[in-house]
């Protein structure tokens, strides 16, 4: 059948991208952007915005759980009980629902933190901004916090996701 084989290319492709994009972007990204001072990470922010990332991120999201979900229905045969009593059905199952939560992270939390870091920083650079500066430069700090933290958190639980996914088959 070609349905199964074509929602894994995408389902590996993309999970790839995801995990990759992560990893990249909690572990080195970040870092450098915290180090590189305000105008240059509003700078570089601004240039993601501009190549659609925050776009191309969720769709990478959804199309992942998609592609998954479906897998599971066939699979599991429509998502019978006994498929999942099995460690294998098991293990697939608490792998899905970390990658579900590391999305819902991602888009309850991380999205909305990082948009209000960008208009904060905007608001830094603007005319009449330095009498405000220490409470925008206050409210900057606490939603960065908040995104470093909440991408962490995204990260651990989609590479718990890819772990569990690519180790399931081997459940006993």
């Amino acid at each position: 059948m070609i349905e199964p084989l074509l929602l894994r290319v995408v389902h590996i492709l993309c999970g790839m991208f995801w995990v990759g994009s992560s990893l990249f972007t909690v572990l080195f990204l970040t870092p450098v952007l915290m180090r590189a001072g305000q105008s240059t990470a509003s700078t570089v922010m601004a240039g993601l915005q501009a190549r659609r990332l925050f776009t191309v991120l969720p769709t990478i999201g959804v199309l992942t759980i998609a592609s998954g979900a479906r897998l599971m229905w066939i699979t599991s045969g429509g998502f019978s009980r006994t498929y999942f009593t099995l460690p294998m059905g098991r293990m697939l199952a608490w792998s899905a629902l970390f990658g579900i939560a590391a999305f819902l992270v991602a888009m309850l939390v991380i999205r909305p933190a990082s948009a209000r870091a960008l208009r904060l920083a905007a608001m830094l650079q603007e005319p009449g901004a330095s009498s405000d500066h220490e409470t925008i430069s206050a409210r900057l700090g606490r939603a960065r916090v908040l995104t470093v933290r909440a991408s962490a958190a995204a990260m651990v639980l989609v590479v718990l996701s890819a772990i569990g996914m690519a180790a399931a088959r081997y459940a006993s």
